[in-house]
């Protein structure tokens, strides 16, 4: 479980770190993982008995989905700003 949720730390920090120097839609597919990975982790935290280590998880769980929506508002502004600028409907 620890292992889960450190993975999808260091991954949201990677995109965080990149997805301005790379394509915008990879970075929102990775972004999906991570959604994905996220609700994941989610179903087998509730298989834990022990009440205050699956409160632990959830607050962690709980921080990495405010940056996983933060950093996904970023990057579908950016995508919709460049479909502005372009004059893509």
């Amino acid at each position: 479980m620890r292992i889960s949720l450190e993975r999808l730390s260091r991954t949201l920090a990677l995109i965080e770190g990149s997805w301005q120097r790379t394509r915008r839609h990879h970075a929102q597919r990775e972004l999906e993982n991570v959604l994905a990975r996220q609700h994941e982790v989610e179903k087998d935290a509730e298989n834990i008995e022990d009440v205050f280590l699956r409160g632990y998880v959830y607050e962690q769980l709980d921080i990495i989905a405010a940056t996983r929506r933060s950093l996904s508002e970023e990057v579908r502004w950016d995508i919709e700003s460049e479909k502005k600028n372009s004059g893509i409907p």
